[in-house]
């Protein structure tokens, strides 16, 4: 064979080989089957949305200047505070001077913490309208309402029906303003002639007809 025809052979030989190695090396080009999936948002649930309860009512804090009577006082801003809830007797009665008194006891100069109910502010005397919390952190109405003076607010109040059950539940339900004093009526004398004197009593210093009768059935001496 001459030289040209043995380099001609190699040469073939060579290009056989080659087409052989890249027929068996393996594809580099991702197949359908690796490549990742695509999220899919048909079938997931939305995200239920975060909401923010609504903040408590912040409440102010002021100087009790002077109380006024068992639910009124007023601050040393100059305004006028009619308490929520509660209903004291008026200051020119006997309840009313023990509310007034009360009230000065838990209030006067002291610092306490005016909380408003959503959508009341004011009278028509232009009285601020709050509920009111000591500095010991307790409620000045439910610190009233168990006394005789002071009583639940009545009719259209402007407290919450939750805030009214939670001082009925405190309040023995009756409110006396008058003098107890003045209430009692001594005995007169037709409580003691109340019997016929039938001259049984001799001199033993009863009243006539004190041993006889029904009287002796209701006094202390029979």
């Amino acid at each position: 064979m001459s030289v040209k025809g043995w380099l001609g052979g190699i040469a073939v030989f060579t290009v056989l080989v080659g087409a052989c190695n890249s027929g068996n090396e393996p594809s580099t080009a991702p197949s359908a089957a690796s490549a990742p999936a695509s999220p899919s948002t048909s079938s997931s649930a939305p995200a239920t949305p975060i909401t923010a309860s609504a903040p408590e009512t912040a409440g102010v804090a002021v100087t009790v200047r002077r109380v006024i009577d068992g639910d009124t006082f007023e601050t040393t801003a100059g305004d006028r505070v009619r308490v929520l809830g509660i209903d004291s007797c008026e200051a020119s009665t006997y309840g009313g001077e023990q509310a007034t008194t009360a009230a000065e006891t838990y209030l006067e100069g002291e610092q306490v913490t005016l909380v408003e109910e959503p959508g009341v502010d004011s009278d028509r005397s232009g009285r601020l309208l709050r509920y009111v919390t000591l500095p010991s952190g307790s409620d000045f109405g439910e610190a009233m309402v168990p006394a005789i003076h002071t009583k639940i607010s009545g009719g259209d109040s402007d407290a919450s029906p939750a805030r009214l059950a939670d001082l009925r539940a405190l309040d023995f339900g009756v409110r006396d303003c008058s003098d107890p004093v003045a209430r009692y009526t001594p005995p007169t004398s037709s409580d003691y002639d109340v019997d016929v004197d039938l001259g049984r009593d001799g001199d033993n210093g009863l009243p006539d007809g004190a041993l006889t009768g029904g009287y002796c059935a209701r006094k202390w001496w029979c």
